[in-house]
């Protein structure tokens, strides 16, 4: 063999190392940053049922009632009960600075209840109230609700004319 072919064949040789440290430097900064970026969405379930075919015809043949469509006014010095074929209760509202008169919601407790027995499976109640109402007193009417078994109450706000 010459020199030159010696030459060449050192030329020739590569150099089979990897050098990993360049790309691992680049993953270790790229791993907090797609962390960072990304959106974690909360995943809820909507529980809900079909109508039934058979509970149909047997609904078919029993005349339907209206919905008894609950309400609980909220006045200025009154709270008014109201519903479909139902008629008005007016309770007095008393209020002691943000809360109400617990001997008064006792007595609507009383009153939803009485009202929600006459149409089995009544669970909504509407809260109309004004704009001035206290958060306190519209929860304490929700509590109210729900202790008279009306689970699923509303919030709804009352026009500005009624007074």
């Amino acid at each position: 063999m010459s020199v030159r072919s010696r030459r060449a064949r050192k030329a020739l040789t590569v150099n089979t190392d990897l050098k990993l440290m360049p790309l691992m430097n680049i993953i270790i900064a790229l791993i907090p940053m797609l962390l960072l970026s990304a959106v974690f969405l909360e995943v809820k379930v909507i529980e809900t049922s079909l109508p039934r075919d058979a509970g149909a015809e047997a609904a078919a043949a029993q005349p339907k009632k209206p919905p008894l469509d609950l309400a609980v006014h909220v006045r200025k010095a009154a709270y008014i009960v109201e519903g479909h074929g139902v008629e008005p209760r007016v309770l007095p509202r008393l209020t002691s600075g943000s809360a109400p008169d617990s001997t008064t919601m006792l007595r609507l407790t009383e009153v939803l209840r009485a009202l929600a027995a006459t149409r089995p499976g009544t669970t909504e109640v509407r809260i109309v109230a004004e704009a001035r109402t206290h958060y306190q007193e519209i929860v304490s009417l929700m509590d109210a609700a729900r202790e008279a078994g009306l689970p699923n109450a509303a919030l709804e706000g009352a026009p500005t004319e009624e007074v």
